[in-house]
Formats: C-alpha cells, structure tokens, sequence
C-alpha cells in the first residue's frame, strides 16, 4: 500500500478536525436523556418516538466514530487518503470535504454505476 503523498500540515488539520469531533460524537452517546413517558396516550406515544429517534441518532454517532477511529488509524499508519479500490491519491479537496472518504471519486462512480 502507497503512503500518503500529503503535506504534514493537511494531515494534522485533518487529525484535528477528526478529534474534535470525536470529542463531539462520545459526547452525543454519553449524553443521558430524560424523556417522561407518563401520561395520557399521546404523551406516552411522544415519549416513545423520542427515544427511538435517541437511540437512532446514538446509532448514527457510534457509526460515525468508528469511521472517525479508522481514519486517525489510516493517518498513523500513514495509508491516509490513498483509495482503497485503486490505491491513487484521494484529491484533498475530497477529504477536506469528508475526511473519512476512503476511495476516490472515479471508483466512487464505478460503484455507483455497477450498483445500478
């Protein structure tokens, strides 16, 4: 596997933007929520409804740290950016946008197109 072509200064703009919301995403999880479910039907329905959506989104937030986790891995073992389906330089402008993209942007539509 080729190593990252980036400068050191991406990377560690990268990183710091990938713990930051690391920091934020173990918050969201950790974060209890008190819901009242007592009352008539409806309130109880409501009650309901809002710890499912808290469960999804806790769901959600737990994907996305592990995307998060296995991008700072990809950085420390310096493979950070570098398609998986190809192995060529995933353009920065790409990562700046979604730092956990792990495949570039013609194999991304290799697959959209084969999907199809």
């Amino acid at each position: 596997m080729p190593r990252t072509p980036y400068t050191k200064k991406f990377l560690t703009n990268i990183k710091e933007r990938l713990l930051t919301e690391k920091q934020e995403r173990q918050q969201n999880i950790a974060r209890k929520i008190d819901i009242d479910t007592d009352g008539d039907e409806t309130d109880e329905i409501q009650g309901h409804i809002q710890i499912e959506l808290h469960h999804q989104f806790a769901s959600l937030n737990r994907a996305k740290l592990q995307m998060i986790n296995q991008a700072l891995e990809r950085i420390e073992k310096r493979t950070y950016g570098i398609c998986t389906d190809c192995e060529e330089q995933i353009p920065e402008k790409r990562l700046l946008l979604n730092p956990y993209y792990v495949i570039c942007v013609s194999c991304a539509e290799d697959r959209e197109s084969s999907s199809k």
